[in-house]
């Protein structure tokens, strides 16, 4: 590649109009499944939609009693997951009001997800520009991500992950503030540190999950006062700078740390006081028969059952587990499921091309890693998030293996809230192995490397592999639309190379 031509697609892929494209591809990609894909959706879409529902009859974000159309979503009563449905529910109540058709209803809470996906798409944009990061790599990294399959299918769901994924770069954001004023200064912002917390409460309410994130920012921001040699100045910092703040935000911030740390205590808090557990198991609130009319819980029921009956010997698939759950991981990623549940395998380049720069990114990370924290150090607040956040997915996933002997609830669309930060950490990755092999030639060789990974990714990716997978079932049965997504699927299948191949 000439010096002229990898100018010119570094300047594209360092352009703000390339960054507008992404949001619009992500947009085009998820309305498309939002207007076309049946309800409910795979990703628990019945189940999200059907707790907003029973929270759109009710004012606090308390249910005291259980009604009878909740039987089938487990308990609800203390669950510690409640936000995402609770804050959802006002806007649903409000088109309900005026529009009784469940149909446009279920439409409607789909866009309002796509809205917070988005939102998490922008923030994420800001979030990594405040780093020592290229607009370019910044752009493929975010590219890449819109296009990974599973990406537009939950965009498009009725599903908390879609607030949590908006909710990973706010948390971020504040919490980059509070390092750097610690690096740079020595001192600790109250807002900032005030706004984090807020939003750490917040979003261990909308999902439990969030809560690795939360533990990893917070370590992280530990560590540099443990490392600073100003501990106490940092400290004092915090109640004087608090005292510079205008009254009216000093309100604002006081309020918005006492509902939020108050919510907290009471479904944290309350949980384990009165059951000994954070998040205490559905027979401990409701009759057994009830907790079986919830999928999830009945399948661990089940296979529970199954382990105590049987009492099966010690499994050698053990020492392979990390592996196999890197694999299915990776597989329900690039994969797609349809309403009922079948699960139908990925396109062959997306996938390869996902193992295999993916693959290789991972082990330079882990070579690299002193180079990319020079970069910038910061990067570290990223990384921590990033790592106990996988590291406690990881760590129910194998625990729940070796309880019930069989893999369980393995799925690569948890990933997907810090699938943006792993993606740049494999570019920083590559972005440094490549300096070190072609030295002043760098950029040509990773434009040209860029250019290659995008074209191999897109041969299938994103929306496309629903789309190619598909059958007329899978979509609202009206015979126009079907027509529509037939000739698109006809039209796109030939364009794309081994659409036929099953792996």
């Amino acid at each position: 590649m000439t010096q002229n031509l990898a100018q010119t697609i570094y300047k594209i892929l360092s352009s703000r109009k390339l960054f507008y494209a992404i949001v619009a591809l992500l947009i085009v990609q998820a309305v498309w499944l939002a207007l076309t894909v049946q309800y409910p959706q795979a990703f628990d879409e019945s189940y999200h939609f059907g707790i907003i529902q029973v929270y759109s009859h009710q004012w606090l974000p308390f249910i005291p009693t259980e009604p009878a159309s909740a039987s089938g979503f487990g308990d609800i009563t203390r669950y510690d997951s409640y936000m995402y449905h609770y804050l959802m529910s006002f806007p649903y109540r409000l088109f309900a009001f005026f529009v009784q058709d469940s149909n446009a209803q279920i439409i409607f809470m789909r866009f309002l997800n796509i809205g917070l996906f988005v939102g998490g798409v922008i923030l994420f944009r800001r979030l990594l520009a405040r780093f020592n990061i290229s607009a370019a790599l910044i752009h493929v990294a975010l590219l890449l991500f819109v296009i990974v399959p599973v990406v537009p299918s939950l965009a498009a769901t009725i599903n908390y992950d879609n607030m949590i994924f908006l909710l990973v770069p706010v948390l971020a954001g504040f919490g980059l503030t509070c390092a750097t004023s610690i690096i740079k200064n020595k001192t600790l912002p109250a807002s900032s540190l005030i706004w984090f917390l807020s939003v750490g409460f917040v979003g261990s309410l909308t999902k439990y999950a969030f809560a690795p994130v939360f533990i990893g920012a917070i370590l992280y921001l530990i560590g540099l006062w443990l490392f600073s040699h100003k501990k106490l100045l940092i400290i004092r910092s915090i109640a004087s700078s608090f005292k510079a703040i205008k009254r009216s935000t000093k309100i604002l911030l006081i309020i918005a740390l006492i509902i939020s740390g108050g919510l907290f205590a009471e479904r944290y808090g309350g949980n384990l006081v009165t059951y000994h557990s954070f998040a205490p198991d559905c027979d401990d609130l409701k009759p057994l028969s009830e907790c079986l009319t919830y999928g999830p819980w009945a399948r661990n029921y089940n296979l529970d059952l199954q382990v105590h009956s049987t009492n099966p010997p010690y499994n050698p698939v053990i020492g392979f587990y990390p592996f196999l759950w890197i694999k299915d991981m990776i597989y329900r990623l690039y994969f797609t499921i349809n309403y009922d549940f079948a699960e139908y395998s990925p396109l062959p380049l997306p996938y390869f091309t996902a193992w295999i720069v993916g693959g290789v990114g991972i082990i330079l990370g882990f070579i690299f890693w002193r180079s990319i924290l020079r970069i910038d150090k910061r990067l570290l607040l990223l990384i921590s998030m990033m790592a106990i956040y996988i590291g406690g997915l990881f760590y129910v996933n194998f625990t729940e293996f070796l309880h019930y002997r069989t893999i369980v609830a393995v799925n690569g669309r948890y990933s997907i809230v810090i699938l943006p930060i792993l993606f740049i950490i494999i570019g920083l990755a590559y972005q440094r192995l490549f300096q070190m092999l072609f030295k002043k030639r760098a950029t040509q060789f990773l434009s040209a490397f860029a250019v290659i990974v995008l074209l191999l990714a897109l041969q299938g990716g994103g929306a496309a592999t629903y789309l190619i997978r598909s059958q007329p079932i899978w979509y609202w049965q009206y015979r126009p639309l079907d027509d529509f997504n037939t000739t698109v699927k006809d039209v796109v299948k030939p364009l794309v190379v081994g659409s036929d191949v099953q792996l």
